[in-house]
């Protein structure tokens, strides 16, 4: 199953990183937005979230390289600026793929959630069709199984403090896998 959903995980960045070199900034502002709406400030911080999460994946996958790129890899930012971001958000709302709405956030239009859809909402997982609600669960237990294995690599006594709180997160996740079985 892990790597099914790794396989789905990369390649739906490996089809963003298509969109950014086909559609740029643009493309971008439609994934994010397809998360929910957001200001522009949200919607920069979103890109550079995602960015870096591209950027940590290919880190993890190519941690041999030299450590002086890994270096600058990890300190380069892939943040849009605001004289790139709000242009594009104007341009984007006259060719009504999204709407600024009255408290200043912006959401897709119909037409920009046709695209976004089309360019993120087909994606298959052990044959079937998942949504992006069915994506951002096997996203969160990925990234718990990720948080997990970092925390399995720190020295025990770092971590014997926080035994009180791991405690209560293993009571709710039993609590969670046993609430499968109540149906």
């Amino acid at each position: 199953m892990w790597d099914s959903f790794k396989n789905l995980h990369e390649k739906f960045h490996e089809r963003i990183e298509e969109m950014q070199r086909l559609g740029g900034l643009r493309i971008w502002i439609i994934h994010v937005l397809d998360e929910g709406s957001k200001n522009g400030v949200e919607i920069m911080d979103s890109i550079e979230e995602h960015h870096n999460a591209i950027k940590m994946r290919h880190m993890k996958e190519n941690y041999e390289i030299d450590r002086r790129i890994l270096h600058k890899m990890k300190h380069q930012t892939q943040r849009p600026s605001p004289g790139s971001i709000y242009p594009m958000l104007k341009k984007m709302v006259d060719e009504n793929l999204i709407l600024k709405k009255e408290d200043g956030k912006y959401e897709l239009t119909g037409k920009g959630q046709e695209i976004a859809r089309k360019v993120f909402g087909h994606y298959q997982l052990h044959g079937k069709q998942m949504d992006r609600s069915a994506y951002a669960v096997e996203h969160a237990i990925a990234e718990i199984d990720s948080y997990i294995s970092y925390l399995e690599d720190i020295k025990k006594d770092k971590l014997s403090s926080y035994e009180e709180m791991l405690n209560d997160l293993s009571v709710r996740l039993k609590n969670l896998k046993e609430s499968l079985n109540d149906d």
